[in-house]
Parts: structure tokens; C-alpha cells; sequence
């Protein structure tokens, strides 16, 4: 006897894994089945949540929009790791609010237009090294130096550390999902900790392994913040240092070090992961990429192609947990289950976006969740949409014909989704 869709979906909602080289592989066909089929789906792993037993997924566009603005319902402190919440990111309102009022005018509008000339002196530095080789990974050469290094600028981090940084960027958020380097470092993290990883490495021992990356993490931001004290500079953590929250108090010493382990983990990975997704499809798209070479230059017809390029190539899936048990959408959700809200799936929703899988540079409506959505909405979505369109402008410039390397190809990766090799060669 033949499958339903309906048992299909069923099968495919409990072997969910946003990690596996199967999902990565198949994952708006999943999507697309879920959102049909079962938009509410009970699945047995929580996604971007290792090692919890179930939960729940969302697929379609109206209700994750609804999760996202509902904290009294669906908080944001999910528990990811054995560590402190993350500020403001794992904080929900009413004390969220506090920490965003105090943090939004560094990441304003104003204040990251300042720095379009020094990204546009960047990249062309780049691009520079990059384009003297006839052949070149885009993602180790371009797209994670780019966004990192000037992220490192902003907040603080000195430039030396960049290497450090993004290794234990790479096992804390990559040692599990198909991403090669940070399965490397995680299993030589492993060895290190007599772990036996040799012989397979669990779930349970991964999440320690990022722990013990976690906590090395945060002894380095408090060793920053000491010397901040002693020695204030022009950047992220001094502001955090004299800042105030509600104007009442300083922030401890807590505060500061959960804040910039937030902007950490925002900084290092998903600018450049979109990047890398937009620079693959181009090469794979010839038309599309001549496409928007023929509008970049004008700022009114740019600035939407960025969002719809953010729309098609959203890579963030954000976890909530019930506080209470609740009935959504005709499904009774328990207290402290976990409910993934994938942007990808809602970004994809053909009832909120007609011809969901075309890339339309002038679409119209676009209310992408890309960035997120509701109170926890990206912090430095200015500064994200900035280096986006100034990394796509100076590189097509420099090589408006490119494509993918005949014998490297991209490697992908899942979760918190991008690539982490892009080998290209000229046109």
C-alpha cells in the first residue's frame, strides 16, 4: 500500500534532524511537506537544542510570526548550553526591554552608516588578496573575515585573536552539523577533555565539549572586560562599562560578560553564513547574479534586493519553550517543551509569498522574519544589511563573472545553516 502525504509527514517530523546531510539536502521539500501536511509538528529531537528529548516545529509563516511575539507563552530562555542566558537574546520583556533600550542606539541606523567607508576600504582590501589568484575558497578569503573582523573592530576584540575567536566559534555552534572544521576542532577538543571520540562521539558528549568551549569563552571576555576597566578604548565593551541599565544602574560584571557573549555568538557566523549562501547561488545562477549586477548601483532598487536575498537565504532557527502548557493551533503543547521557529520554513510560506522559491529583487510586500521577528528581532540588522550590500557590490564589481570550482565543491552545512567552503573560479 502506497504512503499518504500525511504518513509521510509524519515520518518525516520524527526523524527531523535541521543538522543532518539528508535535511540539508532536502530541506525546503520538507518544509514544504510539514506546512502542508502537519504546520504543528510533534517531533522526537528539538531542533538547534542538542540532546533534549522532544518538541514541537512550526513551518508556516503566520504561526511562527505569532510564537515570536508571545513570550509570556513561549520564552526565549531556552537553555541551550549549561551557562548563563545570553543578554538580551535569552532574556524575555519586560527585562529584555531594559537591556535593548540601552543597546539599540549603538547598532542605530546613524551609527552604522559611519562605518560604510571603513567596510568599503575593507572589503577592497580583501578582494584585493582574494582576486590575485585565479581560483579561491570565497567563504576562508572573504565572506568570514569580512563581517568578523569588523565585528571584532566594533566590539572590542583585538584583531590578533581572530584565529582563537573563530575557532571556538566553529565547535560551540558548528561541531555536529556537516561544517568540516568545526567537526575537527570539536572531536581535537574531545581528545584533549579524554573524551573517546575515535570510536563515535554522542550528543551528550558534544554538549560537553561546547561547555568546556563555552566556559573558555567567557574566561577570555572577563580577562577583556578587566582590562577595559583599567584601560578604556573606543568600542563596545568600555560603552558597556559606563553604560547604565534603565539609566539606574551599572551593569555587573555578569551583564556585561552575557552581553558580549551574545554579540559573540551573533557576530562571528551569520552574516557571513547568508553571504556565503548568496555567493554559491549567484554562481549557480548566472541570469539571476547579471540580474542584480544591473541594479546594485541604484540605492532604491538595492536595498530591496538585499531583504529579498535575506528572505531566500535565511539560515537562522529560533527555539522557544512553553512557560505554561498551552493549546496552539489545535495542538496541546506541554510546559517547557521546546518549539522551533525556522525562518527558512516561514520565509518560504507561499501564503505570505507568492512564488516562494523565485528570487524577486523588487518583491513587494516582503515582511521576511530574516532577521527574526517581535521583541527579539536582530540587533544589528543595520549593520547586517550594510555589510551584505557592500560585500555584494564590491565583489561583482571586481568579478562580475564567476562559478563554481569543477573538483572542490561547496561544502554545506545545517542548524544554524551556511557554507563553509565555496571554491570559485573566474568565468
Amino acid at each position: 500500500m502506497s504512503t499518504t502525504r500525511r504518513e509521510r509527514a509524519i515520518a518525516e517530523a520524527k526523524a527531523l534532524d535541521l543538522s543532518s546531510a539528508d535535511f540539508v539536502a532536502r530541506e525546503f521539500e520538507i518544509w514544504d511537506l510539514l506546512r502542508e501536511e502537519l504546520p504543528v509538528a510533534r517531533v522526537e529531537h528539538a531542533p538547534m537544542v542538542p540532546g533534549v528529548s522532544g518538541g514541537w516545529v512550526l513551518t508556516r509563516y503566520d504561526d511562527i510570526a505569532d510564537a515570536l511575539i508571545r513570550p509570556r507563552d513561549l520564552s526565549s530562555q531556552v537553555g541551550m548550553l549549561a551557562m548563563r542566558p545570553w543578554i538580551p537574546q535569552a532574556i524575555d520583556p519586560p527585562a529584555h526591554t531594559g537591556y535593548r533600550r540601552l543597546l539599540n542606539p549603538w547598532f542605530a541606523a546613524e551609527a552604522m552608516t559611519k562605518l560604510e567607508p571603513h567596510l568599503e576600504q575593507y572589503a577592497g582590501d580583501l578582494l584585493e588578496k582574494m582576486l590575485a589568484k585565479d581560483e579561491f575558497d570565497f567563504v576562508a578569503d572573504f565572506a568570514d573575515p569580512f563581517p568578523t573582523v569588523i565585528f571584532c573592530e566594533l566590539v572590542g576584540f583585538p584583531l590578533a585573536d581572530y584565529p582563537q575567536l573563530m575557532d571556538w566559534k566553529n565547535v560551540l555552534m558548528h561541531a555536529d552539523d556537516g561544517h568540516s572544521r568545526g567537526r575537527e576542532l570539536a572531536l581535537a577538543k574531545g581528545r584533549a577533555l579524554g573524551i573517546p571520540v575515535d570510536a563515535g562521539v554522542t550528543t551528550a558528549q558534544f554538549f560537553q565539549i561546547r561547555a568546556v568551549t563555552g566556559l573558555e569563552i567567557y574566561g577570555y571576555l572577563k580577562k577583556l572586560v578587566d582590562e577595559r576597566r583599567e584601560q578604556p578604548a573606543d568600542d563596545l565593551i568600555t560603552k558597556l562599562l559606563h553604560a547604565k541599565y534603565e539609566g539606574e544602574r551599572p551593569l555587573t560584571q555578569e551583564e556585561v560578560e552575557d552581553t558580549l557573549f551574545l554579540l559573540f555568538m551573533a557576530g562571528l557566523d551569520t552574516v557571513a553564513s547568508v553571504l556565503g549562501l548568496i555567493v554559491k547561488g549567484f554562481a549557480e545562477d548566472p541570469a539571476k547574479r547579471r540580474e542584480f549586477v544591473a541594479l546594485m548601483e541604484d540605492p532604491e532598487r538595492v536595498a530591496p534586493a538585499i531583504e529579498e536575498l535575506v528572505r531566500y537565504h535565511a539560515i537562522v532557527t529560533m527555539p522557544r519553550r512553553a512557560t505554561h502548557a498551552l493549546g496552539f493551533r489545535g495542538e496541546q503543547i506541554a510546559e517547557n517543551e521546546l518549539v522551533a521557529c525556522p525562518s527558512p520554513a516561514a520565509n518560504r510560506d507561499p501564503a505570505q509569498f507568492p512564488h516562494p522559491n523565485e528570487l524577486i529583487f523588487d518583491r513587494a510586500p516582503n515582511r521576511h522574519i530574516g532577521f527574526g521577528f517581535g521583541p527579539h528581532r536582530c540587533l544589528g540588522i543595520h549593520l547586517a544589511r550594510r555589510e551584505l550590500r557592500i560585500a555584494l557590490q564590491a565583489f561583482q564589481r571586481r568579478l562580475p563573472d564567476y562559478r563554481l570550482h569543477r573538483s572542490k565543491p561547496a561544502e554545506l552545512f545545517g542548524g544554524m545553516k551556511g557554507v563553509s567552503s565555496l571554491w570559485l573560479q573566474r568565468g
